[in-house]
């Protein structure tokens, strides 16, 4: 796997608005591209959620406020008509993005900090968020109801030294595989737990891996293998490719079976890579077998999967 960088530069427009201002110098938490309408971007800052045309980029298209702290992540409904966003008080709003409108509020199962949310592909009202309070939580978003909730600190395998024992399993990252019958959470404590749907709604953990040294912070399944090949990054500064279908290569694999499951492991180390900064966001290319890392700096890394 080779890599190169691209020089970001960003440049902040001037707002005539001066009720705007206060949100200028406030950080682009969670950004996210609609699979049915490209061109569609939704970016939030602070509180808010800023829509984009990007045929005509100088302006927003429409703005949503419906969160009463800093969002976190937004996420897009695969046919384009919800977005969810994830908040520091917990709250997860699901948006009706063609009305405008707040379609519901997801509440009273996060404790604290909600870090990230996803919709599952090919389940039409099904979404599933993690926290700083351990918990992953799956919900029926057409009725606003839970359908199940997991604390991860429950499934111990902690019993290690150093970071395993330092730092705890707030769950930073979750990715859905594109048939929605996989999803990985990126835990506080460096490893990355796989979970797996049982039945229609059910999901169970499934191997851990363990390869991060530090919090696993970005997990992603590739868009050109979505079902077999998952992306980790850490505060180790290390971007580590998994194949989820294979067995072993190079010689390890970095897993641990869960209670519930006992068979052999098909999860595979293929490439591990110090990169040098900690990744703030990890993302691929269904076109090539790209990944693509933004971290602190103003670079953003471009692996190439050969």
């Amino acid at each position: 796997m080779w890599h190169y960088r691209i020089l970001f530069v960003t440049a902040l427009r001037d707002d005539p608005n001066p009720a705007r201002s206060s949100h200028d110098s406030k950080e682009v938490n969670g950004v996210c591209f609609c699979v049915k309408n490209p061109e569609r971007l939704y970016a939030s800052c602070g509180n808010r959620i800023f829509s984009y045309d990007l045929r005509n980029p100088s302006s927003t298209v429409c703005e949503f406020e419906f969160n009463g702290d800093e969002v976190n992540q937004v996420a897009i409904h695969d046919k384009g008509k919800f977005l969810a966003a994830c908040d520091d008080s917990g709250e997860i709003k699901v948006i009706d993005v063609e009305s405008g409108s707040l379609f519901k509020s997801l509440h009273s199962k996060h404790d604290n900090i909600c870090s990230t949310a996803q919709f599952r592909p090919n389940r039409p009202w099904e979404i599933v968020t993690g926290g700083m309070d351990f918990r992953v939580v799956s919900w029926d978003f057409s009725s606003g109801r839970a359908l199940q909730e997991l604390d991860v600190q429950e499934l111990g395998g902690d019993n290690h030294e150093g970071a395993y024992l330092v730092n705890p399993p707030f769950v930073h990252s979750i990715h859905m595989a594109e048939n929605g019958r996989m999803f990985a959470a990126g835990l506080g404590n460096g490893t990355i737990q796989l979970f797996r749907f049982e039945g229609k709604k059910k999901f169970v953990p499934d191997e851990r891996l363990r390869k991060h040294s530090s919090s696993a912070t970005q997990v992603h399944f590739t868009r050109f293998s979505p079902n077999d090949v998952l992306v980790s990054g850490g505060d180790d500064c290390r971007i580590i490719l998994w194949n989820l279908s294979s067995g072993a290569c190079n010689g390890t694999s970095g897993t641990e079976h869960s209670q519930e499951t006992k068979e052999a492991s098909s999860v595979s180390v293929v490439h591990d890579v110090e990169h040098g900064s900690k990744p703030n966001w990890i993302t691929s290319s269904s076109l090539t077998q790209d990944i693509f890392v933004a971290d602190l700096t103003n670079e953003i890394s471009v692996y190439r999967v050969t």
